[in-house]
């Protein structure tokens, strides 16, 4: 353990000791990890997983922590941040109309579709407003209106448990309805290749305003990890928990959301327990109106129901 303070003092690893999750992740909850760690080289990320499979210690991975319930016991072993990446997206080249870009997997979705939309290049508005890290995104094929991340990908560069890298091409990669390949928490992925479109401003424009009018309807300025179930085929989630009378509906500190049934909030210092109870609740009602049952979108850390 002596050397990961080594390189804490270094200043290639931070490392926080005892530390609570409730600050790493967006609904706020959960408990202690014994070590998180923020490696700041790729060489150090190797490093720390190759030890990690050695010693036995478990390893978990979190981006900016949407879309995953961390549990109240906490998370045993050491757990990975990777995210805030600063690297900027590097331009490979073109192909036909299209333009090709590296994009390391830590930097924020937010970031780099606000970046995408200065340059004027078109393949990213879907993800307005989605929070998380473009590794996050890809590995639960993040999208919206039959739109999603990994129709946009030409390579990925990844990283398996025992520190190996290698090269993803396009025809290796099946992304489906919000899920993927590397859905596994000890795959990472370190970079992507997308594959972005020159368009004019006006009709960048248009997109990126119809793609914001989508979130419009869903809790601003509140603890949530955005939608906790998938849509079945041919259903709306969001629309099959309202017609159950999930909106409004409460367990402890949790809410589901007034203006969208498919979000719970962290509204008074909600415990994990109260939002996995709530969602089984919702789960159990529609399941009993409408015969559907919901899968989750969210990732659960802890026991899975």
């Amino acid at each position: 353990m002596r050397w990961l303070w080594e390189l804490d003092r270094k200043g290639l690893c931070s490392v926080l000791s005892r530390e609570s999750l409730k600050h790493w992740n967006t609904w706020g909850v959960g408990g202690v990890a014994p070590l998180v760690l923020r490696p700041r080289t790729f060489p150090v990320l190797r490093d720390i997983c190759v030890a990690a499979k050695q010693e036995g210690v478990p390893l978990h991975l979190l981006g900016e922590g949407s879309n995953v319930l961390v549990p109240d016991e906490g998370l045993p072993g050491w757990v990975l941040l990777l995210r805030d990446d600063p690297t900027p997206p590097a331009l490979l080249g073109t192909r036909g109309p299209l333009r090709e870009f590296r994009v390391p997997g830590g930097v924020s979705l937010r970031r780099l579709v606000s970046w995408s939309l200065r340059r004027g290049l078109s393949g990213l508005e879907f993800a307005l407003g989605i929070p998380g890290t473009l590794g996050g995104a890809l590995a639960g094929n993040a999208g919206a209106q039959g739109d999603s991340i990994g129709d946009h990908v030409s390579f990925l560069e990844i990283q398996e448990e025992d520190g190996v890298v290698r090269r993803c091409a396009r025809s290796d990669l099946s992304f489906a309805y919000r899920t993927s390949p590397f859905q596994k928490e000890k795959t990472l992925i370190l970079s992507a290749g997308l594959l972005l479109a020159p368009t004019e401003e006006a009709e960048l424009r248009r997109r990126a305003r119809a793609f914001g009018d989508l979130r419009r309807n869903q809790p601003r300025m509140c603890k949530t990890a955005g939608c906790v179930f998938r849509n079945p085929p041919g259903f709306s989630a969001g629309r099959l928990l309202d017609l159950a009378g999930c909106k409004g509906l409460v367990r402890g500190g949790a809410r589901v959301s007034p203006r969208h049934a498919n979000f719970i909030e962290n509204v008074q210092d909600a415990s994990a327990s109260d939002i996995l109870e709530l969602a089984l609740q919702c789960r159990e009602r529609v399941a009993n109106a409408h015969g559907v049952n919901l899968e989750f979108e969210v990732r659960l850390l802890g026991p899975t129901p």
